[in-house]
């Protein structure tokens, strides 16, 4: 039976290809309004993310929990678990608008109208229906296409991140520096939310250890060198690209990759990294939904969500669940269309996007790493993880403060208005029990006069 288990190389490849998926592959436009100073951005993301890899990677072997980070935080407190469940689940169909937009905006090198506003958000939210529906079919077949879509999105980026070297120009690496028209301090900290979301998803990279050997080593050794990996192939494609283009034209681009291969390797590439990237992307999205659907679901069976989320059908599908998160998808879309400016390029939907999902993942990743140092400082007190913990802390507030401060200020709003639910959902559970334990009492004198 050992033998069929996956080890160290393997598991790290599998963490790895997990982290990468579809978020690589319109950054490059969007840290093109920051300049190549994010470098440094990257370096900070990259030890913070290794940090939450830790938390995440020591938790699952050492405190296994089912629901990961809701489960973490409620560990420390229900309230907690409640607001994290609430703010994990809007997150993830808040960025599967973003997962959408980039292939869209991938699709833009067929039909380059897609690259401005309007027409983008419009294709975004028909390709946001088109895998609902399929969602209502049963859908499973998605889930397979999503490895093929992993190894195509691959080509490119790691192609870029080897070749693109040859066509790299220092001058125009320096000229790129800091395009924010801001400090560098500023310029840094921002871009560190942006890189952010390249890692999210750290606290789901650990394989399940009943598939891999020794799996108290391998797993959190295998997470934080599949998460240094993708962090290596993040930074080396995205700075080489912006040592090949003035910063404007790779800002515009709606596929930057494609514009990285055909100068590398010809303009023959650009078509299909665009339709490798495109697909790559709408077969994660459509597993995506899926999980959405079923995140839904459990909230509801929870009783943290209505019960019209849990509702399935005869297959298991919970249909009017996947419908609700489509048309809160659909909506969010039509009002950031509506607030953006006419000639905004499709990188800005995107970076609105992908910014306010991650700030909703902050607060569960602080909580997990809060409880990280309550259950070490419970059992072992390894002065070692505890440090990790600390930093994977640090970096949390360090996002935050990197955050736009209209969506800083909304999402800081959103995070306490849950708690209004939840005290809701307390009091009624409370007034249940107090209802329950009168008529018991009732029972009890009746029973005892009899």
């Amino acid at each position: 039976m050992s033998a069929k288990k996956i080890g160290l190389i393997a598991c790290t490849g599998v963490v790895a290809g997990n982290m990468m998926g579809s978020g690589i592959a319109l950054l490059p436009s969007t840290l093109a309004q920051v300049g190549s100073i994010s470098i440094y951005s990257w370096i900070i993301c990259l030890v913070g993310a290794l940090s939450l890899a830790f938390v995440y990677a020591r938790l699952g072997t050492n405190n296994p929990q089912e629901g990961g980070p809701i489960a973490y935080a409620g560990e420390i407190s229900p309230a907690f678990g409640f607001q994290t469940g609430v703010l994990y689940y809007h997150a993830n169909w808040i960025g599967n608008l973003a997962i959408a937009i980039t292939g869209v905006s991938y699709l833009s090198v067929f039909f380059p109208v897609l690259n401005e506003t309007v027409p983008a958000a419009i294709a975004t939210i028909a390709s946001v229906w088109v895998f609902t529906f399929i969602n209502l079919l049963g859908g499973s077949w998605v889930s397979r296409l999503c490895t093929i879509g992993l190894v195509l999105i691959l080509i490119p980026v790691v192609g870029t991140a080897l070749g693109g070297w040859t066509h790299f120009d220092p001058s125009l690496y320096t000229q790129n520096w800091n395009t924010s028209h801001t400090s560098d301090s500023h310029a840094i900290v921002n871009a560190v939310l942006i890189t952010l979301w390249a890692f999210v998803g750290v606290e789901s990279a650990a394989v399940s250890s009943g598939l891999v050997k020794n799996p108290r080593r391998t797993v959190p050794l295998a997470t934080m060198l599949g998460t240094a990996l993708a962090g290596i192939i993040y930074i080396l494609s995205t700075q080489v690209i912006a040592g090949m283009f003035p910063a404007s034209e790779v800002a515009a681009s709606g596929a930057p990759f494609a514009l990285a291969t055909s100068e590398v390797f010809g303009k023959w590439t650009a078509p299909f990294v665009a339709a490798f990237t495109a697909l790559a992307c709408f077969t994660s999205l459509g597993s995506w939904m899926m999980l959405v659907g079923e995140a839904g679901k459990r909230a509801a069976a929870d009783g943290n969500f209505p019960k019209v989320f849990g509702e399935t059908d005869e297959k298991g599908v919970p249909k009017k669940g996947l419908l609700l998160a489509s048309t809160m998808m659909t909506v969010l879309m039509i009002a950031i269309t509506l607030l953006s400016s006419g000639d905004g390029h499709a990188s800005d939907l995107f970076n609105v996007l992908s910014s306010d999902a991650v700030l909703l993942t902050m607060l569960p990743y602080f909580y997990s790493a809060v409880n990280m140092i309550r259950y070490e400082g419970m059992t072992t007190r390894n002065g070692f993880v505890m440090l990790f913990s600390g930093v994977a802390c640090v970096f949390c507030f360090i996002a935050l403060i990197g955050a736009d401060p209209h969506a800083l200020s909304a999402t800081f709003i959103v995070s306490l208005a849950v708690f209004i639910f939840y005290g809701r959902k307390l009091g009624l559970r409370q007034h249940i029990e107090r209802a329950t334990n009168k008529i018991k009492g009732t029972d009890s004198k009746e029973a005892a006069a009899h």
